[in-house]
């Protein structure tokens, strides 16, 4: 009989997968510092030692260091037409400045796990909005890691069979999941730097791109597109949104973003998100207007349900 999703362990959802080494910085690196070790590694968030130990008692991300270089570079400017970070000698400051000591952020929800032990208590982090979870393994045998609500999905996909009283053949409307709501949008006649401020404001981690005058999808802007983001190219975030997201590596899939409508099965759902390696689903309806957003919180807030 399948082991159920609650009393898997994080090492068995790490599985044979090799999960990169934990990519983590001294208190003592500086913004710049911080920013370019992200860029080199690719990664959206940098875990932080103790001044004294080598205990991760934090995680700084790049929205954070995003509203530091706003507030730095543009005071109460609401409309700047440039960013000029390099003005600021606050660049060179300690990691530490762009903490917000605003206990909502999940920076400074710092969650941790033991590697050997039942996800349960990290499936109640991610139904609640924790993104990562810091794991320990306490016999030594590896390194920590870091494990996400991305892995969990992905185990799900792959084992649907540790789920039970789940019915993954049931569509989005039949769990709830589609009917319409307030989903906070970004337009197009709106600068990119302006849509990131409100997604900061609301805790967000991605928003829908909609025409002004149609009101369709016509985009996604999200905290992962903020990879590579440096003091060279910070100046396109006053770009209107569209044309900032063009700037993008992944340009194409960001303005071509990907849907469902609310009749599709959870299991279809599941695979797309896991073969399109995407953190949310926007649920349109025949207009191509977005009704609802199906996020990896809410789904993990199902199937811990389980």
């Amino acid at each position: 009989m399948a082991t159920k999703l609650a009393k898997l362990t994080p090492s068995e959802i790490r599985g044979s997968s090799n999960k990169p080494l934990l990519i983590a910085a001294k208190p003592t690196i500086t913004v710049r510092e911080a920013l370019k070790k992200m860029e080199e590694h690719n990664i959206t968030s940098l875990p932080i030692y103790s001044h004294d130990s080598d205990s991760i008692v934090t995680i700084v991300n790049l929205v954070d260091v995003l509203n530091y270089i706003i507030k730095e570079a543009v005071a109460d400017e609401k409309l700047p037409s440039k960013l000029d970070s390099e003005k600021s000698l606050s660049l060179n400051n300690q990691i530490e400045v762009v903490m917000t000591l605003d206990a909502d952020r999940e920076s400074y929800r710092m969650f941790k796990a033991d590697a050997n032990e039942p996800i349960i208590s990290v499936l109640e982090a991610f139904s609640n909005g924790i993104h990562r979870c810091l794991v320990i393994d306490y016999t030594d045998k590896v390194p920590p890691y870091v494990i996400t609500q991305t892995d969990i999905i992905r185990y799900i996909q792959a084992n649907p069979e540790c789920l039970s009283g789940i019915d993954l053949d049931r569509s989005l409307e039949g769990f709830g999941l589609s009917g319409p709501r307030n989903v906070v949008i970004g337009k197009d006649n709106e600068t990119a730097l302006n849509v990131y401020r409100r997604m900061a404001e609301k805790s967000l981690t991605g928003i829908p791109i909609i025409q002004h005058d149609t009101e369709k999808l016509i985009g996604t802007l999200s905290v992962s597109d903020l990879r590579g983001l440096n003091y060279e190219s910070i100046n396109n975030l006053v770009l209107p949104v569209l044309k900032f997201l063009a700037t993008l590596p992944k340009a194409e899939s960001t303005l071509n973003p990907i849907t469902v409508t609310k009749d599709v099965a959870l299991k279809d759902a599941l695979k797309t998100i896991v073969d399109n390696h995407i953190h949310r689903l926007w649920v349109v309806n025949e207009d191509k207007k977005v009704d609802n957003v199906v996020s990896l919180t809410d789904l993990i807030k199902l199937f811990s349900q389980a």
